[in-house]
Order: structure tokens, then C-alpha cells, then sequence
């Protein structure tokens, strides 16, 4: 009977502990995604004060990042006409106005992502939390187990 009860243990434990990496798992991957939302974001509100910084100053000088951590000083020639990708590779042309809404809008909807992954990532923390208790009251109840024999 012992032996049962052992065996019945042992895979409780692994499974509990198999949830317990799952959730850990899903944290990391949403984190991930949390820090891309928010590094484009960042991007996004760099973009609006240049567009609003072109737009009071007319024609101006600025960096043109290039890649591979080469930069150019270039002169905007028209800063009122934008170029911006508005996803999936489609890129239309906009006014200065326009763009700068575009991505106000863009970031708002990037914090509520973000909000909404926080979250989740916190719901996946407690039922880890959850887990994590319930594999101690069962190592517990093994050692009591074991003690009594």
C-alpha cells in the first residue's frame, strides 16, 4: 500500500512540477513581447517629438539611421509629407499632423498591450504561486509520511 501511495506522489510532484516550468515558460515569453511592445513604443515617441520638432522648425537637419550602426546628417527637404508604414509592410504617405496622430494613437493602443500582458504574466505568477504551495504541502506530506513509518 505504501508503494502506491509513493508512486501516486511521484507523479503528482512531476506534474505539478512540469505546470510549474510551463508557467515559467509563458512568463518569459510574454515578458519578451512586453519589452518589444515597449522598446517600439519608445521608438514611436522619439518619432513624434522629431515629427513635432520638424514640423515647428521647417527644414532641419537630422540623423538618418542606416543600420549596422552607420548614421547620416541628412537635410529634410519636405518635412510636412511623411512616409509611414501603418503595418504589414504598407507604407502611405501622410502630413506631419497626420502621422504624429497615427502614432499617438499607436502607442496607446501599445500600452493597453502592454497593460494587458501584465496581467496576464501576473495571473500565470499567482497560479504558479498556487502550484509552487501545492508541491510543498505534497514533499510535506511525503516527509510526514515517511517520518511516521
Amino acid at each position: 500500500m505504501v508503494n502506491n501511495v509513493e508512486t501516486v506522489q511521484g507523479r503528482e510532484m512531476e506534474m505539478l512540477q512540469e505546470y510549474l516550468n510551463e508557467f515559467g515558460q509563458q512568463i518569459e515569453i510574454l515578458s519578451r513581447q512586453m519589452q518589444m511592445i515597449e522598446q517600439r513604443r519608445f521608438e514611436s515617441f522619439a518619432a513624434i517629438d522629431t515629427l513635432k520638432e520638424l514640423g515647428e522648425n521647417g527644414s532641419d537637419v537630422v540623423l538618418l539611421q542606416l543600420g549596422g550602426g552607420a548614421s547620416l546628417r541628412v537635410k529634410v527637404t519636405d518635412p510636412d509629407r511623411v512616409l509611414l508604414n501603418i503595418g504589414s509592410d504598407v507604407v502611405v504617405e501622410r502630413s506631419n499632423a497626420e502621422a504624429i496622430d497615427f502614432l499617438q494613437d499607436r502607442t496607446t493602443e501599445m500600452e493597453a498591450m502592454i497593460k494587458k500582458l501584465s496581467a496576464n504574466i501576473n495571473e500565470i505568477r499567482n497560479q504558479a504561486n498556487e502550484v509552487a504551495q501545492r508541491i510543498e504541502m505534497t514533499y510535506r506530506k511525503a516527509r510526514s509520511s515517511q517520518k511516521g513509518q
